[in-house]
């Protein structure tokens, strides 16, 4: 590449930088989350090399000091000058010398009765000399100085938002948070939101405040309402709560254009939807929207009348790249799909043909799956769909049982509705790509992404089902139709939880009493959001039920509760699709890193990504692993990344995809990398927090590496 191209490159990504970028280079420092408005996930500075990474130690560990079981750590940190700003596990928001790991300030949320959950990072916003750091906790956003740690009074009420306000309900019945931070365009802050996935999710519209007083500015109704485009897109019905479509993954910005690109996850309930036939607009859509008055530009829809949680899970990464001969404005949107959508940023149009093809339809009462999928939207990472020829083959074994397993469940292709009898999807929804994004490097051309491909199974069972004698009130306003709609997807019908990831609740009552169940339930605990949308009596029934509290009925009474209720379908819980000692029942790799060539849009290399302990010691060759966080690139020829559920840290060799170096974190180390330079030395950082959805161990230390100093 020569030397003009490569200033028109990096003069074309400053004039995407955001405002406050107190360097030439956008790259070259870590101030936002991912590292830049354009969510590159890149870093220019080249002092770590293919030669040198051998050498990589960790220069500080730091522990928060707060880790709980099950809680995760999910933080990308952000340093601005020689400060870096972070979140522990109980959400503390702390400030370290960037160069020695030492604390300088902590903010603790518990004080106004906010703690845990999580947490992906936070926001710097500069005027006037001044610079403050926006964070989320719970239902509230607050507004705190970089330099002391104490609450910006001027802001908002006292320093804090309410992020329950401001969407057109009564704030008291939502749940509200913001797991990834929001963005800053000029004196703006625009902000998404994590909404809930079950029947009673609040709804997901993304919001713009002023930077300075809190004041609200714009909001952009991702369900529409009455009267706006997109409203005839959905069947409503009367009293039906309308909720999800929300942003929770993060956004990103062209500061030319003045543009703020949005990602949006499903509709809700996220497996069944009955009660929203149609497209569903603007549901698992791309948005781009007027970043100064939220107004329409474009969108586009990745997925209809989605009932197979496909959110898109990540801001869009913004990219110039030559195709066709000549340079396009291109954003790339990651998907759980497994493949990269490209799409002119200006239009929104396709930059790849796609089809849209007929998909098979839903045999759930009341349900009505779209007819069409659109097939083919970009580059395919993953393979999509599951048949015969790609069960494991780890073992005989577990072939045997994977093929006998298989015969029991509907499949037909990646949009195989969920059904009563159980339907195999995959990719599903833990991936293909998830909420860790992708690494461009803009010289090369070049994007980075670690994916899964671990099957699912998607059964659905009836809320007003029958009911064995014995069983619990389940009528509408009980406590078990009101953990039904909003709690069974991470922890099972029957209260039989996942795994490590999410606990069993059938023994609750010998673990919690009433009142430490009811702080988890409105606080939220690990990645558990908190839930205080709940009414008094509804958080009282649930109690009642998850405790065991409330007396059994007859089949009788119970059935004629259930009379009452409109027919509502959940999931059974999230069940991969496993062989029968617990390892995805796919072929190998489970877990992938992947290199992709953007002027060809072509895969250069695939390796995969992590081993278990256990199949390395029979001889199985590298299989990779569940994954989540996301990968940083650097101009020294090198890919970081953790993800892995073996909890190592790696450097990869960007040209080659083999493993340079490697580290065993003390948890692993679910997040995206930052990379810093201080005082001439470059540092990369990752939060060893464990406790994800993979269930491995809590853990509570950031570690920054760099070359011995000698």
């Amino acid at each position: 590449m020569s030397n003009v191209t490569t200033c028109l490159l990096m003069l074309s990504a400053c004039a995407l930088w955001t405002s406050g970028c107190t360097s030439e280079d956008p790259f070259s420092s870590w101030e936002q989350y991912r590292g830049s408005s354009t969510a590159a996930q890149f870093s220019s500075l080249d002092q770590l090399t293919k030669e040198n990474v051998h050498l990589l130690e960790p220069a500080w560990t730091f522990h928060t000091g707060d880790k709980r079981e099950r809680t995760p750590m999910e933080c990308n940190p952000i340093v601005v000058g020689t400060t870096m700003y972070l979140t522990s596990p109980q959400l503390d928001l702390i400030a370290l010398d960037a160069a020695t790991g030492e604390e300088l300030w902590r903010f603790d949320p518990e004080k106004y009765g906010q703690s845990g959950g999580v947490n992906r990072g936070v926001t710097a916003y500069t005027a006037s000399g001044k610079t403050r750091i926006f964070m989320a906790a719970g239902h509230l956003l607050f507004a705190l100085d970089a330099e002391s740690g104490a609450l910006v009074e001027a802001f908002g009420e006292n320093g804090m938002l309410d992020l329950r306000k401001d969407l057109g309900r009564d704030p008291e019945t939502l749940s509200v948070s913001l797991n990834t931070p929001g963005i800053v365009y000029k004196d703006l802050l625009i902000i998404g939101s994590a909404t809930g996935e079950g029947y009673d999710a609040s709804p997901g519209h993304v919001r713009a405040y002023s930077a300075e007083t809190g004041d609200f500015r714009w909001i952009f109704h991702t369900i529409p309402q009455e009267g706006e485009y997109g409203y005839d897109t959905w069947r409503w019905v009367e009293g039906e709560n309308y909720g999800g479509t929300n942003n929770w993954g993060g956004l990103s910005l062209d500061e030319e254009s003045g543009w703020v690109y949005v990602a949006t996850g499903s509709p809700t309930y996220d497996f069944y939807g009955g009660n929203r036939i149609g497209e569903n607009l603007y549901g698992n859509s791309i948005l781009a929207l007027d970043a100064s008055t939220g107004a329409y530009q474009w969108h586009y829809q990745a997925v209809s009348h989605d009932i197979w949680d496909y959110d898109l899970p990540c801001a869009p990464t913004l990219a110039d790249f030559p195709m066709d001969g000549k340079m396009v404005k291109a954003l790339i949107q990651p998907t759980k799909m497994g493949e990269l959508i490209l799409l002119d940023r200006e239009t929104g149009q396709p930059l790849l043909d796609l089809e849209e093809q007929l998909v098979p339809p839903s045999y759930v009462p009341g349900e009505v799956a779209h007819p069409t999928q659109k097939i083919g939207q970009g580059i395919r990472v993953v393979p999509q769909g599951l048949d015969s020829t790609y069960l494991t083959t780890i073992s005989e074994e577990a072939a045997t049982y994977a093929k006998s397993e298989f015969r029991k469940y509907r499949n037909e292709g990646m949009y195989t509705p969920p059904s009563l009898e159980g339907s195999l999807t995959f990719p599903a929804t833990r991936g293909g790509m998830l909420w860790g994004g992708l690494s461009h490097d803009p010289e090369n051309h070049m994007v980075y992404v670690n994916a899964n491909e671990i099957p699912m199974v998607l059964q659905l069972r009836n809320l007003s089902g029958d009911f064995e004698e014995g069983d619990l009130v389940s009528g509408p306003g009980s406590g078990r139709y009101i953990y039904l709609s909003n709690c069974s997807n991470c922890h099972g019908a029957n209260r039989q939880g996942l795994g490590e990831a999410f606990p069993a609740l059938t023994d609750l009552k010998e673990r919690h009493d009433r009142e430490s169940a009811k702080k988890i339930i409105t606080g939220g605990n690990g990645v558990m959001p908190a839930f205080r949308g709940f009414g008094e009596e509804q958080l009282d029934a649930l109690l009642g039920y998850l405790l065991d509290e409330v007396p059994a009925t007859t089949p009788e009474e119970s059935s004629a509760a259930e009379k009452e209720a409109m027919d509502r379908y959940v999931l059974q819980g999230f069940r991969i699709f496993t062989d029968e000692e617990g390892f995805p029942a796919s072929r190998p790799p489970w877990g992938t890193l992947n290199a992709i060539d953007l002027t060809t849009q072509t895969i250069k290399w695939k390796v995969p990504l992590g081993e278990y302990p256990e199949l390395k010691a029979r001889g199985v060759a590298p299989t990779g692993t569940q994954n989540f966080g996301g990968c940083v690139a650097t101009a020294g020829g090198l890919v970081f990344i953790g993800g892995s559920a073996d909890e190592m840290f790696r450097a990869f060799d960007a040209e080659t995809g083999e493993v340079l170096w490697e580290y065993q974190l003390p948890a692993g180390g679910y997040a995206v990398p930052s990379v810093y330079k201080v005082e001439g030395r470059q540092y990369v950082v990752i939060a060893a927090g464990g406790a994800n959805r993979l269930g491995t161990p809590a853990g509570d230390a950031y570690v920054a590496f760099a070359l011995p100093e000698e």
